[in-house]
């Protein structure tokens, strides 16, 4: 008896993309640090959908880190701007 051939599949669409960035303060021993991560769906020809999960680091350039990076800044003073009354 022959063991049944796998299915050929192909990506079609890339389905719902998830950026998470975090932007920790230093708590104790713990530093501050900033991170971005990414979820992505690839949608396949048969129906199946496959889920990729990781830092996005690796995946963007330099220009967009930074932008990213200074879009948390921002984010932050606005924050503490709107939410604690800091000028």
């Amino acid at each position: 008896m022959a063991f049944p051939s796998e299915q050929t599949r192909s990506p079609q669409v890339i389905g719902n993309l998830v950026v998470t960035l975090k932007d920790a303060i230093a708590v104790g021993e713990q530093p501050a640090y900033q991170s971005a991560h990414f979820s992505v769906q690839v949608i396949f020809d048969n129906g199946s959908i496959v889920e990729r999960r990781g830092d996005l680091a690796p995946h963007i350039t330099a220009q967009q880190r930074n932008t990213l990076i200074q879009f948390l800044s921002d984010l932050r003073a606005q924050a503490e701007q709107q939410i604690l009354g800091t000028p």
